[in-house]
């Protein structure tokens, strides 16, 4: 039966003891044809095991220092001929590449017992990091991903509070990435919202312009077909752009019948914009877009005043430091900052009217 130092309970320290042994040995049989390495390896690792099996686990180096010295040196197991260079040589990188990947597939395993074995307040983390990186990787999946990993990170955070849990850097990486990219997007997306109602204000508004500026162009006067003056121009032709002219001309006169109710709102709108129609989406942009954000933070300050623990939890790691009078004072300074404006709402709505 073959043993690794993980099956035999070593320490770490015994552990890499051991390997360097084992190492040794190896190097010491390189070039031999007439002698197994790995029926050597074999046999050194049995003895062990019946060496050390009453011994408590995890096995001490001087534990394993003490059979290693009754085995005796690495080098007793060569034989008296020298390996060459070239074969030693051989030997290393080969010994180093097991070593590589013996030591990844130890790690692979700790990781996969700390997963599905380990306490919670480490296999949610991992859990959450690893749903994560799948998702950003992948990208196909991310959004599913990303929900997965942010109920896994919130949870992991829960269990430790739960259990006083002081989260140390390492935790953090694992848990935190998910949880602020999803509070991030939260937190601006209802911060920002009402930035839409500033630029809807000056969309419509360019739209009354546009509206405006084009009812007051003059209308073209349509040709005869004798009025068009080209040598080289049939008669048919002339006789065709004329009645184009004039069926234009009638569909104009019909489109400003039709608007003439609706550009006279528009000119109502846009003198109550005191700047040139130029700049008026601009000035009706910022002027309505300033008050709704001013109105909305007042509402969110005074809300995230009267329940500050449910701002933390809503959008952690981001807001921990949240208090009460944090939401009072963006609620103070809004609904101050509201008193002018709504003045100057009340003087336009009574010069329109």
């Amino acid at each position: 039966m073959t043993y690794t130092p993980a099956d035999l309970g070593l320490s770490p320290e015994a552990a890499a003891r051991f390997d360097g042994y084992l190492s040794h040995v190896r190097a010491a049989l390189a070039g031999t044809g007439d002698v197994s390495p790995d029926e050597i390896e074999a046999d050194i690792r049995e003895h062990v095991e019946n060496e050390l099996h009453a011994a408590p686990r995890p096995v001490s180096l001087p534990a394993l220092d003490a059979v290693l010295t009754k085995l005796g040196p690495p080098s007793q197991w060569g034989t008296t001929n020298d390996p060459t260079l070239f074969n030693r040589a051989r030997h290393l990188l080969r010994e180093r590449l097991r070593d590589a990947r013996a030591g990844a597939m130890e790690r692979a395993k700790r990781v996969r017992f700390t997963l599905w074995n380990g306490p919670e307040d480490w296999r949610l983390p991992y859990l959450s990091f690893g749903v994560f990186a799948l998702g950003a990787l992948t990208m196909i999946v991310f959004p599913i991903a990303l929900v997965v990993s942010y109920i896994l990170a919130r949870a992991g955070l829960a269990v430790a509070q739960e259990k006083g849990i002081v989260l140390g850097a390492g935790r953090k990486w694992l848990l935190y990435p998910p949880v602020v990219l999803v509070s991030l997007v939260l937190l601006i997306a209802l911060v920002v919202w009402p930035v839409v109602v500033g630029g809807i204000t000056g969309s419509e508004v360019a739209a009354s312009a546009q509206r405006v500026e084009h009812f007051d162009r003059p209308d073209p006067v349509p040709r005869s077909a004798g009025e068009i003056r080209d040598a080289q121009m049939r008669q048919e032709w002339k006789e065709r752009i004329a009645l184009q002219e004039e069926r234009d001309a009638r569909a104009r006169r019909e489109w400003k019948e039709r608007i003439a109710s609706q550009v006279e709102e528009d000119r109502k709108l846009l003198a109550t914009i005191p700047v040139s129609p130029r700049w008026a989406p601009l000035a009706a942009a910022l002027f309505v877009g300033f008050g709704a954000v001013a109105l909305w933070w007042g509402i969110l300050g005074a809300v995230t005043a009267k329940f500050p623990q449910a701002t933390r939890a809503a959008f952690c790691p981001l807001c921990n430091s949240f208090e009460s009078r944090h939401g009072m004072w963006v609620a103070v300074v809004c609904f101050v900052v509201l008193i002018p404006w709504g003045a100057a709402v009340y003087d336009v709505v009574t010069a329109s009217m």
